[in-house]
C-alpha cells in the first residue's frame, strides 16, 4: 500500500501545484489588465491635456494692425 499512496501522494501534488500557477497567472492577468487600464486613462488625461493646451493660447498672437 505504501507505493499506491506515494503514488497518490504525487498525484495530489502535481494537481495542487498546477491549481496554484492557474491562480497565479489567474492574478497576474487581472494586475495587467488593471495596469493597462490606469496607463489608457493617463494617456486620456494627457490628451486631454494637450487639446486643452492648444485652445488656451489660440488667437493670443492675432494682430489685426495691417
Amino acid at each position: 500500500m505504501s507505493g499506491i499512496d506515494c503514488a497518490v501522494q504525487s498525484v495530489l501534488s502535481a494537481k495542487q501545484g498546477a491549481l496554484h500557477n492557474q491562480i497565479s497567472m489567474t492574478v497576474a492577468a487581472k494586475q495587467l489588465n488593471a495596469a493597462r487600464q490606469q496607463g489608457d486613462a493617463m494617456n486620456a488625461i494627457l490628451e486631454q491635456a494637450v487639446q486643452l493646451s492648444k485652445t488656451v493660447g489660440a488667437g493670443e498672437g492675432f494682430d489685426a494692425q495691417a
